[in-house]
């Protein structure tokens, strides 16, 4: 029971402290975290399946990354989570997703490069919304007023039981 009460005790501290380590490495762009927002990577990748990619890291063909997608005009339009096909002589990068018949238009120089996926975190991107956010409140909201509960409930019992 005590290892219990410890882990009980030790476990939202632990999770509370890689959470804010993680919000600060992506907040400095060292870790750069985004939403997958197509089916174009499946089976490898779903739709509102959040990745992580390190910034440093030079992706290889055959990598999974994050690239700036631009328009012809040279306007950044939106991020895009592709495997790596081609590395050209110049440093450009051909990219493909996993899901789609054909590599995609342009090639991508390696500024617009943002990092190599280094993890996937399934199905979570859902709640990066409003609603989401509404949810995740509502749900930590009870997990407390739960706990609350039961607390005050204990400390309660335990004084008339000494009465």
């Amino acid at each position: 029971m005590r290892i219990l009460k410890g882990f009980l005790y030790w476990l939202p501290r632990v999770l509370a402290g890689f959470a804010v380590i993680l919000a600060i490495l992506i907040g400095t762009g060292v870790v750069n975290a985004r939403v997958v927002l197509s089916d174009s990577m499946e089976p490898v990748m779903y739709k509102n399946d959040v990745v992580l990619g390190l910034g440093w890291l030079k992706p290889q063909p055959g990598d999974i990354a994050i690239y700036q997608e631009r328009d012809v005009q040279g306007v950044v339009r939106q991020d895009v989570v592709h495997r790596v096909i081609t590395l050209s002589a110049s440093g450009e990068y051909m990219f493909k997703g996993d899901n789609n018949q054909s590599s995609d238009a342009l090639l991508v120089p390696k500024d617009d490069v943002k990092g190599v996926i280094l993890m996937k975190i399934p199905g979570i991107g859902s709640l990066m919304n409003p609603l989401g956010a509404l949810q995740i409140v509502g749900i930590i909201g009870g997990i407390w007023a739960l706990a609350f509960g039961i607390t005050t409930l204990k400390k309660n019992k335990h004084v008339s039981d000494e009465s």
